[in-house]
């Protein structure tokens, strides 16, 4: 972590040194004065406070990609993934001609990447779905409205497995799990009055779709990143009937077809529950999958809104330090960080993110400090000439495409600061 400058060690002597004139507030373009000339006001000494907060309001569906697996370490517990998608038939009006008999059923998903430890065995199985992903409604009068899912949402399956597959993941040799499903299923749909198969509108009606899951593991584990929109991703029926013994019939799996990463933790085995209801902690968590954010609480600002002191940079500094498990569970190279309005929602700093740009912004890690950095000096002037929130908060960005995870520093020792870089107008 940098070292302050300068250090103003109590709050007291802060406010007497910003009261000793009374001039507007401004702020100027850094790029006028080199940095080196300024004095550093360390906020080093005045408490930032931290709090854990569970993510419980991100939707998960039809993303880019999506996630199936199941990881354990001892610091962040439990994480399960698991996948429910539709399919669509390519053609209106299909027809399976007389007698046609199952050969097999074959459900193959596309692996784009991973997350833990490969060599692990995942046991995948596979359920119907017995009711649809509906994203819209319409009410008495007419309006059509959006029926949000989050990635805590379930849908109603079937108990009985249709089939299952214990996996490795090997990014060199495996480039798609291919799992045999049951041939009563896939009887199903040839015995179906054709009536199903008019079109994907009669066809979902019939068939809601699969739910795709694992068991968990009890030490390490992987989640499989899975790109259901790749052409190979797909459920393909082998059959025959009285004028062919060899045919085939692929359900797509296209952007037409809904799907949703449905994301659980358990942190039952950790510190995290208990840490939930603290207003301060000295070790706080971030991560990905939907899991949890940590919100920073500013020490108050209101004494420099009279200063006559000029911000240049206002750097907030953030520790984190590497568990023994962060050689297969890596940690975001990235953080996001947007302001708490009134409401608890989250706001994007918009001066300093998008008008100065992300490099300004930074956010990055930085792995010989062993710090992320963020420059908000934008942000800050807000707080102090329009009393905005000085609650800020800390998550994995793309959390439900993002798995990784990161423990953050805020003890007696590696403490994150806000640092000031100031001149006198």
């Amino acid at each position: 972590m940098l070292k302050s400058i300068f250090r103003i060690t109590t709050l007291i002597a802060v406010i007497s040194l910003f009261s000793a004139c009374k001039k507007d507030w401004n702020e100027l373009g850094s790029q006028l004065i080199a940095l080196d000339d300024l004095t550093i006001v360390s906020f080093d000494t005045l408490e930032i406070k931290t709090s854990i907060h569970k993510e419980d309001s991100l939707s998960s569906l039809n993303t880019a990609t999506s996630f199936l697996g199941s990881i354990f370490e001892p610091d962040f517990g439990q994480t399960n993934a698991s996948i429910y998608t539709e399919f669509r038939i390519p053609s209106s009006d299909v027809v399976f001609g007389d007698e046609a008999i199952v050969d097999s059923l074959i459900l193959t998903l596309k692996l784009a990447s991973y997350y833990g430890d490969t060599t692990s065995t995942l046991e995948i199985s596979v359920h119907e779905m017995l009711e649809q992903i509906i994203t819209s409604t319409t009410d008495s009068l007419g309006e059509d409205s959006t029926i949000t899912h989050y990635s805590g949402q379930d849908f109603v399956v079937d108990e009985l497995d249709l089939g299952s597959i214990s996996y490795n993941a090997e990014p060199e040799t495996n480039t798609s799990i291919d799992i045999v499903l049951s041939n009563d299923l896939a009887q199903s749909f040839l015995d179906a009055d054709p009536s199903n198969f008019t079109d994907n509108t009669a066809f979902q009606e019939f068939f809601n779709g699969l739910y795709i899951s694992c068991e968990q593991v009890t030490t390490n584990g992987a989640l499989l990143e899975l790109d259901l929109l790749q052409e190979v991703s797909k459920m393909t029926l082998y059959y025959h009937n009285t004028e062919s013994d060899s045919l085939s019939y692929d359900f797509q799996i296209n952007s037409n077809a809904d799907k949703m990463t449905r994301w659980s933790h358990d942190y039952s085995t950790t510190n995290i529950e208990s840490l939930l209801a603290e207003e301060n902690v000295e070790v706080a968590y971030v991560q990905g999958g939907a899991g949890l954010r940590t919100y920073l609480t500013l020490p108050s600002l209101a004494s420099l809104k009279d200063s006559n002191y000029v911000i240049h940079k206002a750097e907030l500094t953030i520790p984190y330090f590497f568990s023994e498990n962060d050689s297969l569970f890596t940690i975001p190279n990235k953080l996001g960080l947007a302001a708490i309005n009134a409401e608890g929602n989250l706001e994007v700093l918009i001066e300093d993110q998008n008008v100065q740009g992300a490099s300004y912004f930074d956010g990055n890690a930085n792995a010989l400090d062993q710090t992320y950095t963020f420059n908000i000096a934008r942000y800050i002037h807000k707080v102090i000439a329009e009393d905005y929130t000085n609650k800020l908060a800390l998550y994995v960005p793309s959390s439900v495409l993002n798995p990784e995870r990161v423990l953050l520093s805020n003890g007696t020792t590696d403490v994150i600061s806000l640092k000031l870089f100031v001149s006198k107008q």
